[in-house]
């Protein structure tokens, strides 16, 4: 028991050995080459890979929205106002926006109280919201003053800003409030006035209102009203329901890569004449190059995990701003992300080379120079095939 203890222990040290010390593992591995080497480093492949996804799914946030719906500016029933509320056909988005008419009068407005209770109080809560106004006056005259309120539990505790700035200077024209070109900022910090003590934590309702300074027949609509948050791809089971396929590629991947090497490498040793042994060694030792792809992928995680969030935001239709743009701007300057995906796999594959020539070069017998010289054959041959073979 005491033998077979130690000769397991032995062959699970000589997978990481041929990272540090190759020429000694090759030849502990050449002398009783086993499939379990190359299992261990398929599973640690697995794991390793799953583990560096699950990082990159970290710093992917989309966009969350509440309602997920346009149903807040589709029902007349959960709005109130001072004049007349109806559905309209002028809409961004959906099958109406919600319309209403004042004749005559100096302020116009309008609040929905029914949407439940929603946390805005930090980063686990919602932090903007969304929403598209237009206003029109009969004479075209601009609102002296624009307000939103945002109460919190009852209409008299609220939280308030002003929105003259941030809506259309033009009447009868669709605009979304936005500061410095960004969604509207809810929370704390975000230069709400508070009236009454209300709590971020506990937002239950929204009103509209313009002021003029003068009588005339005004019009308010609304439309694509919600809530916005990022979460974490992690959170939302996206990954979670990936997981399989990344372990269905790991093995793939590490299968067919394991078959083109060591495939070109037998090819290669007996194009130069030389021994290289029962096939089914020669595989197993050269899977044992492999271990390469654990640290690949772990280093690779390591780099990612010092890159910046990514929120990935919704347009106007509903559809995610495409990621390779904000990749290329937020991620492609950072050195992380350049060794990470640009010069870590050239080294993986350098390094895999390096170490399939340390294997020849015990496996058959041969001089560094020769092993060296089959490797490299063996190196462009294989990038050649895969090329053709694309991945």
């Amino acid at each position: 028991m005491k033998g077979r203890g130690t000769e397991r222990k032995l062959g699970v040290r000589e997978v990481f050995e041929v990272l540090y010390s190759p020429a000694e593992a090759f030849k502990k591995i050449i002398e009783k080459p086993e499939f379990k080497g190359v299992l261990l480093i398929l599973v640690l492949v697995m794991v390793s890979m799953t583990f560096a996804q699950s990082v990159i799914a970290s710093k992917f946030f989309p966009q969350i929205e509440a309602p997920d719906n346009d149903k807040w500016t589709e029902s007349v029933a959960l709005w109130t106002s001072n004049g007349v509320i109806s559905n309209d056909t002028d809409r961004i988005i959906g099958n109406n926006s919600i319309k209403s008419l004042v004749s005559n009068g100096t302020s116009i407005w309008m609040k929905i109280t029914d949407i439940g209770t929603f946390d805005c109080s930090g980063d686990k809560g919602y932090t903007e919201l969304f929403f598209w106004i237009k206003w029109v006056h009969e004479n075209g005259t601009f609102p002296s003053n624009a307000t939103l309120r945002l109460f919190s539990g009852s209409e008299s505790s609220y939280f308030e800003l002003v929105l003259t700035n941030l809506i259309s200077n033009s009447s009868d024209e669709w605009s979304n409030a936005t500061v410095n070109n960004e969604t509207l900022k809810i929370g704390p910090g975000q230069g709400w006035e508070s009236v009454n003590s209300p709590d971020w934590k506990s937002v239950t309702g929204l009103e509209f209102r313009l002021e003029w300074p003068d009588s005339a027949n005004l019009t308010m609509k609304i439309d694509d009203l919600h809530f916005r948050r990022y979460v974490s791809l992690l959170e939302t089971g996206a990954f979670s329901g990936s997981i399989i396929s990344i372990l269905i590629y790991a093995i793939m991947d590490f299968s067919m890569n394991w078959i083109l090497w060591a495939g070109v490498l037998l090819l290669t040793v007996k194009a130069f004449r030389e021994k290289g042994g029962p096939w089914m060694t020669f595989f197993i030792i050269i899977g044992h190059v492999f271990s390469v792809t654990v640290i690949y992928w772990l280093a690779s995680a390591v780099l990612v995990s010092t890159l910046p969030p990514l929120n990935l935001p919704l347009t106007s239709q509903k559809e995610t701003i495409p990621v390779d743009g904000l990749i290329q701007e937020r991620w492609q300057p950072n050195w992380a992300y350049q060794l990470s995906f640009l010069y870590f796999p050239l080294l993986r594959e350098i390094w895999t080379a390096v170490l399939c020539a340390v294997a020849i070069r015990f496996l058959c017998g041969i001089t560094w120079q020769r092993a060296a010289s089959i490797a490299v054959i063996a190196f462009l041959f294989r990038f050649v095939l895969r090329l053709f073979l694309g991945f």
